[in-house]
């Protein structure tokens, strides 16, 4: 088991009764899924402001009524606790090691937000085993009736652990900035997710850009190749706005959508998540909840096998 951190309790509201009253076993058969699309949010590269854009969106879809789950999927390396201001007691780690249930773990910020917290420093759970991600997915399955929209946040790249999440989501949201470097690593994404693991649809989030005219250039530079190459339908999601009250909110670990909400950039993740619901009226719906997500996952790891 991983260490521990002590709970802080006055940044953990009490957790709502259907976290606490499910068994380890996390009985499938008994505890019907709802509604809830999984959005994955991913990136070629690190240092894109990813893992900021999921708290943001998490908290500014907490603002339209909505109950989020977030999973930190960015096993090994692990942060998004600290932009949502908990500290969890225990993580995917004591999980996967089968000391907690995934009940146990999981954290509600002061919003409401609900996290799946993964672990920082821990490299043995950055490769999961098949009995481990069957473990992880039939837990999920049972625990995410009770959430209206589930938030993926995924380690950078193309390792194994971050094609999982990926493809077993309902939609992906690929966030890249103006860099040359972002923009290489996006495309080298959608590729290997398009051409290895058949996936051809893909929204796109420009962050930390001038404005719309940057975006729509991010935008078109990844969405033209992509479509002629790979097949690939690509959307432009949203952008948000290079903002220094995003920026100061960031260095002090917390969220802009909670301490600025009239920024600039609070606004834009607002706007967005009004598109994430817009989208899901229109399409997720279609494709399944979070049984979707479940069997998604499973089909592709007995391909693999």
């Amino acid at each position: 088991m991983v260490e521990s951190h002590s709970r802080d309790e006055s940044l953990q509201p009490a957790v709502p009764q259907p976290f606490r009253s499910f068994s380890s076993s996390c009985d499938a058969e008994t505890q019907r899924l709802g509604a809830a699309p999984a959005f994955a949010i991913t990136s070629g590269k690190g240092g894109v402001g990813k893992t900021n854009v999921v708290a943001n969106l998490a908290a500014a879809l907490m603002l339209k009524k909505k109950q989020i789950m977030v999973i930190d999927a960015n096993l090994g390396l692990a942060n998004l606790d600290l932009f949502l201001g908990v500290k969890p007691k225990y993580t995917l780690a004591d999980f996967f090691s089968a000391a907690v249930s995934l009940s146990e773990i999981i954290t509600i910020n002061r919003h409401g937000i609900l996290l799946v917290p993964g672990a920082s420093g821990v490299p043995k759970i950055t490769e999961l085993r098949h009995d481990q991600k069957l473990a992880l997915l039939t837990a999920l399955d049972a625990l995410t009736h009770e959430v209206d929209l589930v938030l993926v946040d995924t380690a950078s790249g193309i390792s194994d652990a971050v094609t999982y999440f990926t493809t077993a989501a309902q939609e992906i949201i690929v966030v890249v900035t103006p860099e040359p470097a972002s923009l290489t690593d996006a495309f080298a994404l959608v590729k290997v997710l398009t051409s290895t693991h058949h996936q051809k649809r893909f929204h796109i989030l420009a962050n930390n850009v001038s404005g719309e005219d940057e975006a729509r250039c991010i935008f078109d530079t990844l969405s033209r190749p992509a479509l002629r190459f790979l097949n690939a339908s690509l959307d432009l999601l949203g952008w948000i706005p290079r903002d220094p009250l995003l920026m100061r909110a960031v260095a002090r670990s917390q969220m802009v959508v909670d301490e600025t909400s009239d920024a600039p950039s609070a606004q834009a993740f607002l706007s967005i998540a009004d598109r994430l619901l817009e989208s899901i009226e229109a399409g997720v719906k279609v494709k399944g909840n979070l049984q979707f997500f479940f069997q998604r996952v499973l089909e592709a790891d007995r391909a693999e096998r």
